[in-house]
């Protein structure tokens, strides 16, 4: 926060199983679907400030073959269709409270008592109503929306995620929730400063985001995250995230936002998996907030006092010097064996019955957390 106090913002992660301007992208994807929201909605959540807010991250990024899209079951596994396909997630989600007619059956596949197996698509309304109904159940504020612009050049993928982020946004509203973007930039070689900007461009003429009443602001300006800048297995430059955090940040007619930086935990430091190029230190700086993304960084409790002495006490201490907001991650386990195609166990981190969140919570509240921001409900 500059010219005020330092904030500390936690991001807990919760996965369940990221020249001429061209034209703004979002069109394939023009339809009522992303038209200003009109229909029902509460206000049981603030959404004037981030502080003590529990946020989500939402990908919404599974597909079925009977959501009327073409990508089978994209990012349940791949083959499912037939009889060798394999699965990429870890963790079979407990259907049993999504409509019937939500669901679609996987073919030759049964549960243990002999039902069929069925699998939800993020593409359709239900499952996601159903999602943000959890959230007021449970406590959950509301949703930073995971968006990969990379996708945003594909009419197909991004017919989808203009459905998953309209979805979330009805959703939030019919249930007092608040949501806010989450850019994810994560996009490959094909990486260009000018489909970030007239992806957002397109939000906010289209969708009109800044101007919907459960969009997330904070000190009077719509909180957006970028995430994604400074990673060494990406291809942006330091130039192209100056360019990108100038936009955001002071654009006469886009900009203005309260912006977070995503980024690698050896940011301040230029270690870990940053990249080392020493003009990321100054461009890391131009955030409004920092958000360490700290998944699989630990294993244990030690491992996690390691990361606290390594990493968030002397991020925090550098950040109040600076007037900066902080948003360290937490997270409650993890598993990709089957996504990897290891062994059973392999690349497991044990949740302990919530026993890794909540030490990573009281690590991040005794440091002084007063808002809390949990990542990816997939």
């Amino acid at each position: 926060m500059r010219g005020g106090g330092a904030r500390l913002l936690v991001l807990l992660l919760a996965f369940a199983g990221g020249s001429p301007e061209a034209e703004p992208s979002g069109s394939a994807g023009d339809d009522t679907a992303l038209h200003p929201y009109t229909g029902p909605t509460r206000s049981d959540i603030d959404a004037t400030t981030l502080d003590g807010k529990v946020l989500c991250g939402y990908q919404g990024w599974f597909n079925t073959p009977c959501d009327s899209e073409s990508f089978g079951f994209g990012h349940w596994g791949q083959g499912l269709e037939g009889s060798n396909g394999s699965f990429t997630v870890d963790m079979w989600p407990d259907v049993s409270e999504y409509d019937a007619g939500d669901l679609c059956d996987v073919p030759g596949l049964q549960m243990p008592d002999g039902s069929p197996a069925r699998l939800y698509s993020g593409f359709s309304k239900g499952p996601v109503f159903l999602h943000c109904k959890w959230m007021r159940q449970y406590g959950i504020d509301g949703v930073f929306v995971s968006r990969f612009v990379g996708e945003s050049a594909d009419p197909g993928r991004l017919r989808h995620i203009d459905t998953v982020l309209a979805n979330i946004r009805d959703g939030c509203h019919r249930e007092g929730r608040v949501w806010a973007m989450m850019l994810d930039l994560s996009m490959g070689r094909e990486a260009t400063t000018s489909l970030v900007i007239n992806d957002w461009k397109f939000l906010c003429d289209k969708m009109k985001v800044r101007e919907d009443s459960r969009y997330l602001h904070h000190q009077g300006k719509p909180a957006v995250m970028l995430w994604g800048l400074g990673f060494n297995d990406r291809p942006w430059t330091p130039a192209q995230g100056e360019e990108l955090i100038r936009f955001f940040k002071t654009d006469p007619h886009y900009g203005g936002v309260y912006l977070i930086g995503g980024v690698d935990p050896g940011w301040r430091t230029l270690r870990c998996d940053s990249k080392t190029n020493a003009a990321w230190a100054g461009v890391y700086r131009m955030f409004d907030s920092i958000s360490p993304w700290n998944a699989g960084r630990y294993r244990d409790n030690a491992g996690m006092d390691e990361v606290r002495v390594a990493s968030w006490e002397g991020d925090l201490a550098e950040l109040k010097g600076l007037g900066m907001g902080y948003m360290p991650t937490a997270f409650p386990g993890f598993s990709w064996d089957n996504l990897r195609r290891k062994p059973p166990g392999t690349t497991t981190i044990p949740r302990r019955k919530g026993g890794i969140l909540l030490a990573a919570i009281c690590h991040l509240q005794s440091l002084g957390c007063s808002q809390c921001i949990r990542r990816h409900v997939r």
